[in-house]
């Protein structure tokens, strides 16, 4: 049961997202000449990404639904995973009233009972007994009337908890599962420092962790129950629309593809246009908090001019992004709504001649309506939920990159040479511990950051040795090199010197010749370089840009040790 849980999550659901893949914008959202927004500073990000969403092509389209794989996968691969989605899925089957296996082919059954209440409540026994309930009006039959009641009074008392107990299980799932996610996720942004180490086409951590990710576990779940439950109701109501005319059930087949591709069509800028969306929604955001952290800084320049003009350029940006999102749905709008109002009158149309020449009553001509409806809808969830989807596909893009990054944000997996494992794939790692596929910290050789040198084993690293202070050192520096780690320039070359206990060393020179980039190489911020650094294990070092934890005093002063301090311990 659950390889089968796991196919239709993992190859049916990433077949339906291939058709709305992300194309490339056309034009610019903007062509606003202001370059300051370029090097603003989010979270150790660039705010104004210079990466588009791929293009629209069979390559991109493959490496997309890998993406959401391996996503995807890594969760339902623990046992908690795996119980909690079988859960889902026994329940997404009783509530869709499966165990009914009776078609209904009845000319008189009422299909507009089953309409309405397919996809709810047990809606399969539902629909019988609604078709029994209003046969029996019909035959003004009082015993068969009041039968019905009674069955309509059992079948609420056996389905609302299953109808309850499948929503309260569907949204557990989909919330532990973001918590494991979130937490696998936040273990990867604090290893190895790739935080600090993010590459600038990141933008916005804080909201693809937080908000990503949730959107993410939330609407795959929506999506797979929705597919599920279509593939369900597309296996009963096909064999009644056959039965009652083939040349009916071939032209849905048609109608729902023209329809799909059409959709496709029109809507495609949809999707790099709320990715987009995403990311100028973060930076106003952003830029509001920035002013709330840095108010008195502020206030002391009388910077609120500036701020308020800032803000309202991000709030420019977000309308005018806002804006091509409702002119493009406007236009899909025109094709969905006649798409949905045509298929009133084209069954009908179809059957009609039949109906004339007596070959069907009239009860056949409602009841292929119906069922002309039912797998229509199921046909057509592309047409009818692709804002949802453009929106969803957007943020498997904005994941997919922001693992890649801090996947390979840290100096060291430059130097990785085994590459087996994507950087989405230490996901996978993180829950079984498996080392087979080389170091921890592989990194993707598929789509590598283009401001990262490449992975070699000829890059020299700088070595920092952690030693007891002696009476004649208590930092020793050899023969250190340093490279920026982006675009490799040498900031100084064979430095050596040694610093003896109790004396103090005071670097000066002029702005860009390396004074901070010093002081990153000793903390093993940077290790793109050669030589050795021989350092204590208890070193403080300060930042240029002073920082304070949230927290009480005791938290401030012990920030950064990574345990617990006794009072005595903090007043000596």
């Amino acid at each position: 049961m659950m390889r089968v849980f796991i196919f239709l999550f993992f190859v049916i659901l990433p077949s339906s997202i291939s058709f709305i893949l992300p194309p490339k914008l056309n034009k610019p959202i903007t062509d606003n000449p202001r370059t300051s927004l370029s090097t603003t500073t989010i979270l150790k990000s660039t705010t104004e990404s210079t990466t588009d969403p791929i293009p629209f092509n069979i390559t991109n389209i493959k490496h997309s639904l890998k993406t959401f794989q391996d996503l995807s996968l890594p969760y339902f691969t623990t046992r908690n995973g795996q119980i909690a989605a079988l859960t889902v899925l026994v329940l997404t089957l009783l509530n869709s009233g499966v165990s009914v296996g009776k078609s209904c082919t009845d000319p008189h059954c009422n299909l507009k009972i089953i309409t309405s209440s397919t996809k709810t409540l047990f809606p399969s026994a539902f629909s019988y007994i609604g078709r029994d309930f209003w046969s029996s009006l019909n035959t003004k039959d009082p015993l068969q009337f009041n039968t019905m009641i009674i069955k309509f009074g059992s079948a609420l008392v056996a389905g609302v908890p299953v109808s309850v107990f499948y929503r309260f299980f569907k949204e557990k799932l989909s919330l532990e599962w973001r918590e494991w996610m979130t937490v696998r996720t936040l273990d990867l942004y604090y290893e190895n420092k790739s935080y600090y180490l993010l590459p600038p086409s990141i933008d916005n951590p804080d909201q693809r962790i937080s908000e990503d990710v949730k959107s993410f576990t939330s609407f795959s779940l929506t999506v797979f129950i929705t597919l599920l439950t279509s593939t369900i109701d597309l296996a009963s109501f096909s064999t009644i629309l056959y039965n009652i005319d083939s040349k009916l059930f071939a032209s849905i087949f048609a109608y729902a593809a023209v329809g799909t591709v059409v959709t496709t069509n029109l809507g495609k800028q949809l999707i790099p246009l709320n990715f987009e969306n995403l990311k100028k929604e973060a930076n106003f955001r952003y830029g509001l908090i920035r002013v709330r952290e840095n108010a008195e800084g502020i206030a002391f320049y009388e910077g609120e001019g500036e701020e308020k003009d800032e803000n309202l350029f991000r709030l420019g940006e977000v309308v005018e992004n806002a804006m091509e999102i409702i002119g493009v749905t406007r236009n899909l709008e025109l094709f969905t709504t006649s798409y949905r109002y045509l298929v009133q009158i084209l069954p009908v149309s179809v059957v009609a001649p039949l109906y004339f020449r007596g070959d069907i009553a009239l009860g056949v001509v409602s009841q292929s309506s119906g069922a002309f409806n039912h797998i229509l809808s199921d046909l057509s969830l592309i047409v009818n939920q692709f804002e949802s989807l453009s929106g969803f596909s957007a943020g498997v893009e904005r994941l997919g990159k922001f693992y890649e990054g801090i996947g390979g944000a840290d100096g060291d997996l430059l130097r990785v040479v085994e590459k087996d494992r994507t950087p989405i794939e230490r996901l996978r790692y993180l829950i079984t511990g498996n080392d087979d596929d080389g170091d921890d910290n592989g990194i993707s050789d598929e789509t590598p950051e283009p401001k990262q040198p490449p992975a070699s084993t000829s890059i020299p690293t700088i070595q920092i040795v952690e030693t007891e202070p002696t009476s004649t050192a208590l930092l020793s520096v050899t023969n250190l090199s340093l490279l920026t780690p982006t675009t490799s320039r040498i900031l100084f070359k064979n430095l050596t010197f040694t610093l003896p206990p109790s004396q103090n060393l005071l670097i000066v020179g002029s702005s860009g010749t390396g004074k901070s980039s010093l002081l990153r190489a000793l903390s093993g911020l940077w290790k793109t370089g050669s030589g050795v650094v021989k350092i204590p294990e208890s070193v403080l070092f300060l930042p240029q840009k002073p920082y304070c934890p949230l927290g009480d005093l005791r938290k401030q002063m012990c920030y950064g040790s990574g345990r617990e301090v006794e009072d005595d311990e903090l007043f000596r």
